[in-house]
């Protein structure tokens, strides 16, 4: 009786302390929280740092914009077959008028602010990216951790029941039936291993780090940071991809006015010299009575403006479509209005199902189903249970727990997609 207690005793304890939740002892390994991952990918991701180098390009292009038309230098010259010469030295300035220099400016300052808007929208989204892979990776992360205890706990009530059956408590199937169990979560935490490690290096892409270098996240899966409410979330005027939509349609306007003064008179000043080295083949007389060659040299100046003329080319056809595209780039606005506040009800109510479901689980199903293993367990030491009725339960559980992980998971993920449709990063 005494060794039939002992028994009973020792199988208490490892049902009590065999299926602890899996955040008690989660091992805190980590070197960087999500928050450092968001920071980092904003900071190193290659498509982020080529979207900053298109703005730098937009900001030159701006400069040259404002430059004016260079002036033209003409130089000239003629000889004849005799002694005469002319040489000539002429400059025209393009006056550049009629509003063509601040049309080329409206144009690229607006494609500055629509470089800088979409940009502000990819950083957006890459934020959502990486909170979702990062989110994954807790998820297959809480998994392993769960799977390990359970294997842990089952390792242990294998070397139990082995003792029993060698003292002939209980048949031989059962440390069968429990060895096969054993060996089915042995064989199940390979792929749960390597699903974190692909996550991880899924991650680190996001992040912009090489594959070999390392990264551990640290923390809990849970809400990633505190979400705007219904009230907040609505007002989506200063979202990133709403004000490229906006920056889109100002780009297309400004591009009209410049095609309009394009289609204008212009015109051009020209300022010339010219030097005439000039006679005959005759010789005259100067003032004194003697003989001399007719040849002399003539210097002119002179000037001009040349106008061009709009009469049959008025730039009607590049007018016609930078109109169109307004027209096109309104619709594109109207749309992104209609998509933004879409997606933000969706992830208000995407957030509402996953936090009632994330209460039942906490509320009525993982207590329930943790106490319902231990139950079980207490009556297979007693012998009033068989060891499938364990197993049985235990499966149970770890079904009860997978899904308990994607009812996080779907919180986490509902708080994200509302920051993303926000628009707004979570402090």
């Amino acid at each position: 009786m005494r060794r039939w207690s002992a028994v009973v005793i020792v199988a208490l304890v490892w049902t009590l302390t065999g299926l602890r939740p899996a955040a008690a002892k989660a091992p805190r390994l980590a070197e960087l929280t999500a928050d450092e991952v968001v920071a980092r990918a904003l900071a190193d991701n290659p498509e982020l740092r080529a979207a900053r180098a298109d703005i730098d390009a937009a900001a030159a292009r701006v400069r040259q914009a404002a430059l004016r038309p260079n002036p033209m230098l003409d130089l000239g010259g003629q000889k004849a077959l005799g002694p005469d010469n002319n040489v000539s030295v002429g400059v025209t300035v393009p006056l550049d008028l009629n509003g063509r220099k601040e049309g080329r400016i409206g144009v690229a300052e607006r494609e500055v602010e629509l470089r800088r808007a979409q940009l502000a929208d990819r950083e957006r989204r890459l934020r959502a990216e990486v909170r979702m892979k990062a989110g994954e990776v807790l998820a297959a992360r809480r998994s392993l951790v769960v799977a390990d205890e359970l294997l842990d706990a089952n390792r242990n009530g294998l070397r139990l029941v082995e003792e029993r059956v060698r003292a002939g408590a209980v048949p031989a199937l059962d440390a069968s039936l429990m060895r096969v169990e054993v060996n089915r979560l042995e064989a199940g935490r390979p792929l749960l291993a390597s699903r974190v490690e692909v996550m991880t290096l899924q991650l680190k892409a996001l992040a912009g780090m090489g594959a070999d270098e390392p990264l551990v996240l640290r923390g809990e899966l849970g809400l990633p940071a505190v979400v705007p409410d219904a009230a907040d979330a609505l007002p989506l005027a200063d979202r990133p991809d709403v004000r490229a939509a906006r920056a889109e349609v100002a780009v297309a306007q400004a591009r009209v006015r410049k095609e309009q003064a394009e289609g204008r008179w212009d015109a051009s000043v020209n300022l010339g010299y010219q030097r005439q080295d000039f006679g005959y083949d005759l010789r005259g007389l100067t003032d004194s009575g003697a003989t001399r060659p007719i040849q002399d040299v003539f210097h002119y100046f002179g000037g001009g403006v040349t106008i061009t003329l709009p009469v049959r080319n008025r730039n009607q056809g590049n007018i016609a479509a930078a109109e169109a595209e307004v027209t096109a780039a309104g619709r594109r606005r109207e749309f992104m209005d209609l998509v933004a506040r879409q997606e933000v009800q969706a992830a208000l109510a995407q957030q509402d199902a996953a936090r009632r479901a994330l209460a039942l689980f906490e509320t009525g199903v993982r207590d329930v189903a943790r106490a319902n293993v231990d139950v079980v367990r207490r009556s297979y030491a007693l012998g009033r249970a068989t060891l499938l009725e364990v197993i049985g339960e235990q499966r149970r559980y770890i079904e009860i727990e997978q899904g308990y992980t994607e009812a996080l998971k779907q919180v986490y993920d509902a708080a994200v997609e509302l920051e993303r449709a926000v628009g707004t990063p979570a402090r």
